[in-house]
């Protein structure tokens, strides 16, 4: 197929991150909420500047020196696309930040943004300065070659207007967060730090002639680890995290009225030749919006009420499982369930084996310590932890040593592969064994702020393929053929996924020859790779209706006629983070669902182990199948995504908010009592 069959990806992803720039504009999202959708976006845009920029500008220099190659989705035009894109995404935040900053003013929230500290509380922020940023401020000559700008820290260039000498200062945002605020008869006022230095270092340091211009370096996250099969692994990758805050600059940001002949010079110093360098706004890092430090309920959304689904404490949670399953869905269900299956197991007399993946650990995991508290136990412990989850290695590569001390056995991450599955398998006495799969991490922390599935089942059909799959693990290896394996019911990338998912479509295309109706629904954070995609595009030809709820990444070109006309692709962004895969395949009178953790991109398909499961509970299946209907029927938090990979809005008057209809499903389906959590709200 030809390469305009496509939307390029990065495009794409970076029309994600401006859906979720639309968010802090909404009328319908409270007023504190809209500084968390700013802060989502900057830390996105950072993560882009450190993940795809790199690979943009590597391949605008290939293409450069081999203009006749044809690279794969690497296009010379990509990166001043992708620049261009940002640039007006910038100018909007600019503007949304604006109207937000007097909205908060009419509640008599004061954020001092670009404008003098008030009279009114001069003396308060001075003497914030005087006692405590003070201490964590550094005067840096530029002659000194040993300064070296980290990763994302926001800096001063200073310039003495009568000297013309530069220094540089640190803001030190890392050390005692980035706002201070007070509060008067007038109101509540809060003030970044950056302003706080501005005005009273020169005092501090008896120069008056001073000028400040804020900058950051991002630079490239990807890890050196060419050399895997050799040496200690964690040791290894320890090491390149460590050094990941050296890698090269990817951006230069700075204020706008930094002086050109100083750009010149900073460009020099820190070796930005290859950087994109961006005049942005007088503050950096806004992704610091995140501790915003003003909380007020009726400003922010309200406390979300979590169905609590586990109640049975008569019971063994195994003894539940082995006469029905359970599915949990988070975070309109407690992840309690999931906890309980670990702390049970650990304390259990009857366990005898445990094996679970890990792919991002919360920093205070109880699944972790319960897996530590299980060997201590005496149980045998077999946990493979993957170190190479992108900006967790650290975290992860703490809790293995952990639960090794505590003698559990811990697999590290295959040479050139990742293993994202989210499973577990516990082994009991007389051959009983229950397992867990599920589509996100087995992460407490991202359990209150991505929507996710979690099936707990003893079904022999999955438990007996499950054990094969962690058989294979120890062996840190890449399977030889794909049939080394042999999955019937489980989708397993590496081995059957990708094939099985071409089956699927294949018999939704056969039934719809022969005149059956046929539909196909899928939800996915990203969809890229474009053997699916031509799939889908060959089904959409042969009459199968396609919806495709994508958060992400769409390369696929929707409602294209002669190709696609049958596909309808939405994009869903709201208070939660869209994370759990759906696959959903109708026709005749079969309907098969499935879930899991697999994307439809490259990486998950060729680069990594990827589980996806049946449901094969119908009371379950059909509970899947009318949550993706409610999804699917959104039209508040929802965008169309046209051929081009735009959002756009739907028309309509129904003001169907999916997220909180799901809530009020999975209420009247428990008719229970709910609990409070966390209202914070991310997306990674």
């Amino acid at each position: 197929m030809k390469k305009d069959l496509y939307i390029n990806r990065d495009i794409s992803w970076l029309s994600f991150n401006d859906r979720v720039l639309d968010q802090a504009g909404r009328q319908e999202v409270p007023l504190l909420e809209k500084l968390q959708f700013l802060a989502i976006f900057s830390s996105n845009l950072d993560e882009f500047y450190r993940v795809r920029m790199p690979v943009l500008m590597a391949g605008k220099k290939i293409i450069k020196q081999n203009p006749q190659q044809l690279i794969p989705n690497i296009d010379i035009a990509t990166y001043k696309k992708a620049s261009k894109f940002i640039h007006k995404q910038q100018e909007k935040f600019g503007f949304l930040l604006t109207d937000i900053i007097q909205e908060l003013a009419k509640e008599s929230i004061f954020f001092i943004y670009n404008q003098a500290i008030p009279a009114e509380i001069k003396g308060l922020t001075a003497h914030y300065f005087f006692n405590t940023v003070a201490s964590y401020l550094q005067i840096i000559s530029i002659d000194d070659t040993s300064f070296f700008p980290d990763n994302n820290q926001l800096y001063f260039a200073i310039k003495d207007e009568n000297t013309e000498a530069v220094s540089f200062l640190n803001i030190p945002s890392n050390y005692i967060g980035r706002f201070f605020t007070c509060e008067t008869n007038s109101g509540k006022y809060v003030v970044l730090i950056d302003d706080i230095i501005k005005a009273f270092l020169p005092m501090a340091i008896r120069n008056l002639s001073l000028s400040f211009y804020s900058f950051k370096i991002t630079r490239d996250a990807e890890l050196n680890l060419q050399d895997e099969f050799e040496g200690d692994i964690a040791q290894k990758i320890e090491a390149e995290v460590n050094k990941r805050d050296l890698g090269y600059a990817t951006r230069f940001l700075y204020q706008p009225n930094l002086p050109e002949p100083l750009i010149e010079r900073l460009a020099t110093l820190f070796d930005l030749r290859k950087s994109s360098i961006v005049e942005g706004g007088n503050y950096h890092n806004l992704k610091d919006l995140f501790s915003f430090p003003i909380k007020i309920e009726n400003l922010s959304y309200p406390k979300q009420l979590q169905i609590n689904t586990d109640k049975n404490f008569e019971e063994s949670i195994f003894d539940q499982i082995d006469r029905e399953d359970l599915l949990v869905c988070t975070p309109y269900e407690s992840f309690d369930p999931i906890l309980r299956f670990f702390n049970e197991a650990a304390l259990d007399p009857s366990v005898e084996e445990i094996y679970t993946t890990l792919y991002r650990i919360a920093g205070d995991s109880h699944i972790a310590q319960a897996l530590a508290t299980a060997a201590k136990n005496g149980k045998q412990v077999n946990v493979f932890v993957e170190l190479k989850a992108r900006f967790d290695e650290a975290n992860n590569i703490h809790w293995a040593r952990l639960m090794k001390e505590n003698g559990v056995k811990i697999t590290y991450s295959i040479p050139n592969l990742k293993v994202h599955a989210k499973i577990a398998l516990v082994k009991r006495q007389a051959g009983r064994q229950s397992a867990l799969l599920g589509t996100g991490n087995l992460n407490e922390k991202t359990a209150k702020v991505y929507t996710d599935y979690f099936l707990i089942t003893s079904n022999k059909l999955l438990t007996n393929e499950l054990n094969l799959l962690f058989k294979f693990l120890p062996a840190r290896r890449k399977p030889h053929n794909s049939n080394e394996l042999s999955f019937e019911h489980l989708l397993v990338a590496q081995f059957n996924l990708k094939l099985t998912f071409l089956e699927l479509i294949d018999r939704a295309i056969h039934a719809a020859q022969d005149g059956a109706p046929a539909t196909i629904k899928i939800k996915l954070n990203n969809l890229e790779e474009e053997s699916l995609i031509n799939k889908l595009y060959e089904a959409s030809q042969a009459g199968v209706r396609l919806e495709l709820l994508i958060r992400g990444i769409c390369r696929l070109k929707p409602q294209v006629p002669g190709l696609s006309e049958n596909i309808t692709v939405k994009r869903i962004v709201g208070r939660y983070l869209e994370h759990g895969r759906i696959f959903i395949f109708q026709y005749q009178t079969q309907t098969l669902v499935y879930l899991g953790s697999s994307d439809w991109m490259n990486r998950n398909i060729y680069r990594r182990i990827e589980t996806c499961f049946p449901l094969l509970n119908p009371t379950l299946a059909h509970q899947i199948q009318e949550m993706f209907d409610i999804q699917f029927s959104d039209d508040t938090e929802a965008t169309l995504l046209n051929d081009k990979g735009q959002n756009q809005a739907i028309e309509t008057q129904h003001k169907n908010v999916s997220q909180q209809q799901i809530l009020d499903y999975l209420k009247a389906k428990w008719n229970s009592i709910p609990i409070q959590i966390s209202n914070s709200s991310q997306h990674n």
